[in-house]
């Protein structure tokens, strides 16, 4: 018989599309990735036809994880992130009228702390927080063991906390002090290297790892901000645990020059409260695809 509950995940990111078939028993299968269609409507849902035709005779439906504000109980795409072109597209109904299968659509880092509160690092805890590294600043709340959306579904858009008080630029956001480009940015200017996107976070970690020195005190500046965030969150929300998701969060360092920096600010500022418990995602760069899995479960397969 039939596992009714596989589900094709598909989770769009900055540069690539990555897919993978799960199951009822969460093994991840069929893993792979596609670059992502910057082109317009038509050509990302070809896109997205492609991934699952080759996957129709293995899946029951989809599970999609996007990036932008998302009204996931009506698959509705409110803003689409980089994707400029899916902005006010009910992009459940639109690939469930090609497909002919069941589609659900939750925001990429709302999927991911999905994830880890049902399976992962937040799985113990009550209340909690999840910061995605990637092109900007990915988050989620979590209340009560569950997503915490919002009343227009935007809760825990990190990226936009203003830390200028002109709010005149993207530059001043979070996004543009702790997004990846930032570290590359960082780094960059250290060593001379004229184009940051040269370089790759990979090569900003082995460097790091080989102890030079320039590129500590870059992972230094950057890790320093996510600190000063880190305690900002934990005054305002009091939550159990902090959990950094995003595909640097793979590296032993930068949690451990994150700590380094909330051990010397909390010796600098004397909150009485709980101190900021912090770990990486449990799932790493596969949580987008598991959390989507997740939420089609809820709507689909429980």
């Amino acid at each position: 018989m039939a596992d009714i509950k596989k589900c094709l995940c598909i989770d769009v990111g900055g540069t690539a599309i990555k897919h993978g078939v799960i199951d009822s028993d969460l093994n991840l299968t069929h893993k792979g990735e596609v670059p992502t269609s910057f082109d317009g409507v038509d050509d990302y849902l070809d896109a997205l036809e492609q991934i699952y035709r080759q996957t129709l005779d293995r899946v029951q439906g989809i599970a999609m994880s996007v990036p932008g504000v998302i009204d996931s109980e009506n698959g509705i795409c409110i803003s689409g992130g980089n994707l400029k072109f899916i902005e006010n597209f009910n992009l459940a109904e639109e690939l469930g009228k090609r497909m002919k299968v069941p589609v659900s659509v939750m925001n990429d880092a709302k999927s991911a702390a999905m994830a880890e509160a049902r399976w992962g690092a937040l799985a113990d805890c009550k209340d909690g927080i999840v910061i995605v590294l990637g092109t900007g600043i990915g988050g989620a709340l979590i209340k009560d063991g569950k997503v915490h959306f919002g009343k227009s579904f935007a809760a825990g858009e990190f990226s936009f906390i203003n830390l200028s008080e002109s709010m005149d630029s993207m530059d001043s956001t979070w996004a543009g002090r702790a997004g990846n480009p930032r570290l590359r940015a960082l780094v960059a200017n250290a060593k001379g290297i004229e184009d940051p996107e040269s370089i790759t976070g990979f090569d900003v970690f082995r460097w790091a790892g080989e102890g030079d020195p320039l590129v500590l005190m870059a992972l230094e500046q950057f890790t320093r901000g996510i600190a000063h965030m880190i305690i900002n969150l934990q005054v305002i929300y009091d939550p159990d645990r902090f959990v950094i998701g995003g595909g640097i969060s793979r590296q032993p360092l930068l949690l451990k020059y994150i700590q380094k920096n909330l051990d010397y600010f909390y010796t600098q500022f004397k909150w009485p409260g709980q101190k900021a418990d912090v770990a990486t995602c449990k799932f790493f760069n596969d949580a987008n695809l598991i959390g989507a899995y997740s939420y089609y479960l809820s709507r689909f397969g429980e």
